[in-house]
């Protein structure tokens, strides 16, 4: 045991992976109170509105994220691996040409994403027992994505290392959020007064996050002498495009085989089923997010080191972070095989009991997820995120939907939690031998001292 505490007490005393981990904590902290927040919201919502009202609540907020996710793109990943560079090299013109070409991403994301939902909505509303009104609701809840051109300001936020403003911004909409629900349910107002609280928060988180972000560019002199030409925005940057596409498409697929759980379970097994899994998989959610916080600050230093070539530094990067984050998520699953029942009854009330079962698998999911967290950002610093996107289609088609649909017919939310133990458990073993073989090139290819 001592010899243990002596090996992560060395693992800390390395600069890199310490910073990783308070800019982690940063970000934690402010979506410790956005989690609090949100469950409160959540809470509130469930008994304003009962079981099968709130599931149909939960579908509709479920259809916005996954058309975003399949619309806008997650253009922060090229803002941080092409912005290092620039950064590096000291480079303004290039690094200005970046936030061009990310901006531009957004812009058209936003556009797609408010015009697919739009359009959508009375094509999908029919199969997960939307009324015409439901429907009218989902077409204008999807303006809501014209509000949301936000991964360039989180992309240079990230670069800069400016979480603690990541942290704080990061409560605005579920205060919002949680102020209007509260308002609904002092009011007994119908189902159009929380979507519509759900519709404002968004706005006001959006319009904070876009002003910190471009606000810190300029406080460093990296706008100035900025203009408004696009003429050779991406020659700076080799490969850009194909970089973006595919990273994009991996962290769509992500997000929407995360959220897609929910329509899916909606559509084979009603609203209320529905209902249920959103309760064990916002839990889940809230408990395996340190692992998307670590993400999105270790790969700003994989970024960093990847551009020097230290590839002993990268490996033992990954290695120490993930052994660090494993043992959170086993401690994550004890508590909640013994306190989740108390949890659900307290915040939900006994009519939700059964998303106990769910929630458990989906906290297990957790727990797999955070054991991987280095290999995605490894592979997008090493210039390989066609091979996340590959992986993720491979588990996607071969692993998740397969098993979502079989177990969520026979076994409604449990199965579908199940399908998602699976898929986490398929991805952790796929990305771990991909993300070892490529590092093992590089490593052989150029070796430093360990």
């Amino acid at each position: 045991m001592s010899k243990i505490i002596h090996t992560v007490r060395h693992w800390f005393a390395d600069g890199t992976l310490r910073r990783i981990f308070k800019n982690a904590t940063l970000l934690l902290s402010g979506r410790a109170t956005n989690g609090l927040f949100g469950l409160a919201m959540l809470s509130l919502s469930a008994r304003g509105l009962g079981l099968e009202q709130f599931g149909v609540f939960v579908l509709l907020t479920t259809y916005i994220q996954v058309i975003m996710a399949l619309a806008t793109f997650q253009s922060w990943q090229a803002v941080i691996r092409y912005g290092a560079i620039c950064m590096e090299n000291k480079n303004t013109a290039a690094f200005q040409a970046l936030i061009k070409f990310t901006t531009l991403l957004d812009i058209a994301g936003v556009f797609a994403g408010a015009a697919i939902g739009f359009i959508a909505a009375p094509l999908v509303g029919p199969y997960i027992g939307w009324s015409a009104e439901v429907i009218g609701y989902a077409q204008i809840f999807s303006l809501q994505l014209l509000f949301t051109v936000l991964a360039t300001p989180t992309g240079l936020l990230r670069l800069f290392d400016r979480f603690a403003l990541l942290a704080g911004q990061a409560v605005v909409t579920p205060l919002c959020r949680l102020i209007g629900v509260s308002i609904a349910v002092m009011l007994d107002a119908p189902l159009w007064a929380y979507l519509a609280a759900w519709f404002v928060a968004s706005v006001a988180g959006g319009a904070v996050l876009v002003f910190i972000g471009w606000r810190e560019a300029y406080r460093r002199g990296w706008l100035k002498g900025m203009t408004l030409s696009l003429e050779g925005i991406t020659a700076p940057h080799g490969g850009i495009w194909k970089f973006s596409i595919f990273s994009n498409l991996h962290s769509s697929l992500q997000i929407v085989t995360a959220q897609m759980s929910t329509i899916l379970v909606g559509a084979l097994a009603g609203p209320a089923a529905a209902g249920l899994f959103k309760i064990g998989r916002d839990v889940a959610t809230a408990i395996s997010k340190p692992a998307e916080l670590l993400n999105q600050s270790i790969y700003p230093e994989f970024a960093r080191i990847g551009s020097r070539g230290d590839w002993q530094d990268f490996k033992a990067l990954i290695l120490r972070g993930a052994a660090v984050a494993a043992s959170g998520g086993a401690a994550m699953l004890v508590i909640s095989l013994f306190a989740g029942h108390l949890f659900i009854s307290t915040f939900f009330g006994a009519t939700f009991i059964e998303a106990y079962i769910p929630l458990i698998l989906l906290v297990a999911t957790a727990g797999l997820t955070l054991c991987g967290f280095p290999m995605e950002p490894a592979l997008y610093a090493m210039g390989r995120p066609s091979i996340a996107l590959r992986i993720e289609t491979v588990v996607i088609v071969g692993v998740y939907l397969p098993t979502l649909i079989l177990l969520t017919r026979t076994y409604g939310p449990t199965g579908a939690a199940i399908a998602s133990l699976a898929t986490a458990a398929a991805s952790l073993c796929a990305m771990t031998l991909f993300t070892a073989t490529q590092l093992r090139r590089r490593v052989t290819a150029s070796p430093s001292p360990a």
